[in-house]
């Protein structure tokens, strides 16, 4: 089993993506009983945003109101889960989602409804959130990551049925992930 990223087949040609697309065929090359789960961005994303929720009370993110499908990563595991423990999966590709497309701004509020405290949304520029991205991340991945946040295709907004066909019921939702880790968020200065 392996855990890749929906931007292989939604973004082929993306410099990005082309080494998990090569782990990939290389998988499906092996001989060996293979499954791969491409999934949409992680819900687990916002992690990144704990220090200046924490401080500022301020979240801070590019194309706030875009909203992509992210997945929580507790289904994450429970696919994997599902699909390591049952051969007929093998040779199959499925995409894991969340149950609905949500903006930053959205997400910015849902984790202040599980802080019970305001947080205020700042929607920087492309050019800003890249030049921030780009002190932890490589050129290609910023620039990949970037182009699906801010130009995503039908594909990166759509909702895959798979999340409920491998695990029986709805995908979880972004504010269900906050509610559960909303102590992440919490600073006792504040």
């Amino acid at each position: 089993m392996l855990l890749s990223s929906q931007a292989v087949g939604t973004r082929p040609e993306s410099l990005s993506y082309a080494p998990l697309r090569a782990i990939e065929d290389a998988i499906a090359r092996s001989g060996l009983v293979w499954t791969v789960l491409r999934s949409a961005g992680h819900a687990s994303n916002a992690f990144a945003w704990a220090g200046s929720i924490q401080s500022e009370r301020t979240v801070a993110a590019p194309f706030g109101d875009v909203g992509l499908p992210v997945v929580d990563p507790a289904d994450l595991a429970e696919g994997a889960a599902t699909v390591l423990r049952d051969d007929r999966h093998g040779g199959r590709t499925y995409e894991l989602t969340g149950p609905a497309p949500v903006t930053p701004r959205i997400q910015t509020t849902a984790i202040a409804a599980a802080l019970g405290e305001p947080i205020r949304f700042v929607d920087l520029t492309r050019d800003e959130a890249r030049a921030r991205m780009l002190r932890f991340m490589p050129e290609p991945v910023v620039d990949g990551t970037l182009a699906i946040l801010g130009t995503p295709t039908d594909a990166e907004q759509r909702v895959s049925p798979h999340v409920a066909e491998l695990l029986g019921r709805t995908p979880g939702a972004f504010a269900d992930w906050a509610l559960r880790n909303a102590a992440a968020f919490r600073s006792e200065e504040l």
